[in-house]
């Protein structure tokens, strides 16, 4: 009986030691008709990471395969520019930082992070269903993540000196990522 709670006990602290780590994405995927395999392949990324689902019916597969990358790619660009976006609010708060730069920042990051190839991010998972329609999970990094980021910060700071520092901001970083961290997987179509 002792050692069936041990086993129990050792079960339950790997399982927990598991979700902890980050290791699972328990997020929610939100588009029509998503096939389980897409659901499956984006909820097993570590659940730190920035994940992106892309689709596209076109008469080529080589095309159809193309726009989904892209597509998938365009949604963690969309994530990066949103914590970014925390980020600078965050720090506007903070800060008695002129509002009109801080804005001019912010606006000059999210054009620096839009254009960004978004080269790391990899893709994890293609399928291509019944209807010929092409799947795409694309997955970022929180690492990578983070370097696009300052790296869109350091390309702007050129422009807009000052605000710059709210990017390096080790504390705004982690709340701005754990804000996001849980939030639904949407599908571009």
């Amino acid at each position: 009986m002792k050692r069936a709670y041990v086993i129990l006990a050792l079960t339950a602290a790997v399982f927990l030691q598991a979700i902890s780590c980050g290791s699972f994405s328990w997020r929610n995927i939100v588009g029509d008709q998503v096939p389980f395999s897409i659901k499956r392949a984006a909820r097993h990324t570590p659940g730190d990471a920035f994940v992106g689902i892309g689709t596209a019916r076109l008469s080529s597969i080589t095309l159809s395969r193309a726009i989904s990358q892209t597509k998938a790619r365009e949604e963690i660009s969309r994530w990066l520019q949103t914590v970014a976006r925390d980020m600078i609010t965050d720090y506007m708060v903070a800060s008695e930082t002129d509002r009109q730069v801080a804005l001019e920042f912010q606006k000059d990051i999210t054009v620096a992070i839009s254009e960004s190839t978004l080269a790391k991010a990899v893709v994890i998972y293609e399928k291509r269903d019944s209807d010929g329609k092409f799947w795409v999970v694309a997955m970022l990094t929180r690492d990578e993540a983070i370097a696009e980021i300052l790296s869109a910060a350091e390309s702007t700071a050129k422009l807009i000196p000052g605000v710059n520092s709210a990017m390096w901001d080790t504390d705004l970083m982690e709340k701005a990522l754990n804000k996001h961290r849980r939030a639904p997987i949407v599908v571009a179509e």
